[in-house]
């Protein structure tokens, strides 16, 4: 917060001496302190924090950006990457909140087309501002609405290459359990998965196939011990399958990805 007051990079603070605070300064140090005090996440305190190497603005519109995530946007990458450089991709984000996902593989795949569907309009809002100020906000539409439905508004349906999701994954009755940082800041609709925190997957199981092509695969983020049942959801339907768990870097299983059956047509 200090560096963010004097407009330094944050190591500035141990290799020099820094000026005295103004008071202006000082003013809106002991607000943001008073705001921390009070359990508000940092990232919001500040309205910005870093995703793949990219600055997004957040705020308590949406869910801040972790760590955890970056592992599936860098799988979503390299497997991108492994196709003909030339090879156009579609790619649908499903839950965009902040736009972290979707920004990122704008960024970093020239090739790619990306969709971002959130239901709150708010969040859009967030995305929209992000993929502006990282100058990718052509290579995006956004639409406004629940999981799948807003893409049945188009007369032709839209297939994808990738479809890729980070949805709401704790269970209800753990939301009480969380940090307050979390529990008492962070949107609810981004963190509610539901009383077993599988309702969001059984909504992408049951309709993500209709609108993936041929070869196409979706890619899903999703929590502690959640692994197992995911897999046989997605196995069951019978439309899936070359189930790829993915582990984070504390050892946790937490990436799942599923390639569309062979033979299987919407």
């Amino acid at each position: 917060m200090m560096a963010h007051v004097l407009g330094v990079p944050r190591h500035q603070l141990y290799l020099k001496e820094m000026p005295p605070l103004n008071e202006g300064q000082k003013k809106v140090f002991d607000e943001m302190l008073e705001r921390r005090i009070k359990g508000e996440p940092l990232q919001y305190i500040l309205g910005a924090w870093e995703f793949m190497g990219l600055k997004f603005y957040v705020d308590q519109r949406v869910l801040i950006p972790r760590p955890e995530t970056e592992l599936l946007v860098e799988i979503i990458i390299r497997k991108v990457k492994s196709l003909k450089e030339s090879t156009a991709v579609d790619i649908l984000d499903l839950g965009t909140g902040s736009g972290a996902i979707a920004v990122s593989l704008a960024c970093y795949l020239e090739n790619a087309g990306i969709t971002a569907v959130d239901i709150q309009e708010d969040a859009l809002q967030v995305a929209e501002k992000n993929a502006a100020a990282n100058g990718v906000f052509h290579k995006i539409t956004f639409l406004h609405g629940d999981m799948f439905s807003p893409l049945d508004q188009f007369d032709e349906k839209k297939m994808y290459d990738i479809i890729v999701s980070n949805p709401p994954y704790i269970p209800t009755p753990a939301i009480q359990e969380l940090m307050t940082e979390v529990r008492e800041f962070e949107p609810r609709t981004a963190l509610d998965g539901g009383a077993d925190g599988l309702y969001h997957y059984r909504i992408i199981a049951g309709s993500a196939w209709r609108y993936m092509k041929k070869d196409g695969i979706i890619a899903m983020e999703f929590g502690e011990n959640q692994a197992k049942k995911i897999q046989d959801l997605f196995l069951k339907t019978g439309v899936y399958e070359n189930p790829e768990i993915y582990q984070d870097l504390r050892g946790m299983d937490r990436i799942a990805i599923f390639k569309k059956r062979q033979g299987v047509f919407a």
